[in-house]
């Protein structure tokens, strides 16, 4: 069919014109398609007029809107302050524990020392030092004139509690009775601040100076009883005396 071809309407005229226009543009692409670029056959697409600007929205910044109203970021500012409160009666409450656990070795260290009042150990340190008053005021120039020298106190000191006992080993005597019992007593003190059940520096305000000056005169007394198969006798006595005694710690770790 010829396009020239006067039998045709206009209708149909227009329609043939527009498909052959239609198939050469597909030969075309078609053989743009193979072809190489720069070739007789190349035929380059053609650009679409809004090409540009679909390149330039895609370089410009987006601008995103902010997806958090103001209620959210509300309840952002109330869920730290919650965490902050949590943390603050957690702290308190720790705080609260270990203020309660030294109330208790106070009241516990108080007990203690009401023993010491009503259980027969004060009268037995009392029965003791009736017997070291006359020695001691005898060897008391002797005591001054050595200027406070530990090993040559602990050597005098030492003999008057030797002689009070027998400087036997038998340790049947009333002396010694007095003695092992006032021992025991600050043994118990020493084992029970230790521990952390009871507060040494309460009982140091109330036994401090007697424990020092007990240790002095029986440390050698003391000896004697290890030695007769009472292993570790005084030693926490000693530890005492010495404040050699373990401080209580913050939750028993810090």
């Amino acid at each position: 069919m010829e396009k020239d071809d006067p039998a045709l309407s206009l209708t149909a005229k227009a329609k043939y014109e527009a498909a052959e226009r239609m198939s050469a543009a597909g030969h075309g692409i078609l053989r743009g398609a193979s072809a190489k670029a720069g070739s007789p056959e190349f035929v380059a697409p053609a650009t679409s007029a809004t090409g540009a600007g679909l390149f330039e929205s895609m370089t410009q910044p987006v601008h995103v809107i902010d997806p958090y109203g103001a209620l959210h970021r509300t309840d952002e500012v109330f869920a730290v302050l919650l965490k902050i409160v949590t943390i603050g009666a957690l702290l308190f409450g720790l705080f609260e524990y270990d203020r309660q656990k030294a109330d208790a070795r106070v009241s516990q260290s108080l007990d203690l020392v009401e023993q010491w009042d009503t259980q027969g150990f004060q009268d037995a340190y009392a029965r003791i030092n009736d017997q070291l008053g006359p020695l001691y005021a005898a060897n008391a120039e002797t005591i001054a004139s050595l200027d406070g020298d530990p090993a040559a106190l602990a050597l005098i000191y030492g003999n008057m509690g030797e002689r009070i006992t027998g400087r036997d080993n038998s340790f049947i005597a009333q002396t010694d009775r007095d003695v092992d019992k006032v021992f025991s007593y600050f043994e118990r003190a020493a084992l029970c601040a230790d521990q952390t059940i009871c507060d040494y520096p309460v009982l140091k305000t109330f036994f401090g100076s007697e424990a020092q000056s007990f240790w002095l005169y029986f440390a050698r007394y003391a000896e004697r009883r290890q030695q007769a198969g009472y292993a570790g006798y005084g030693l926490w006595t000693q530890r005492f005396a010495a404040g050699e005694v373990r401080s209580p710690k913050f939750l028993g770790m810090f």
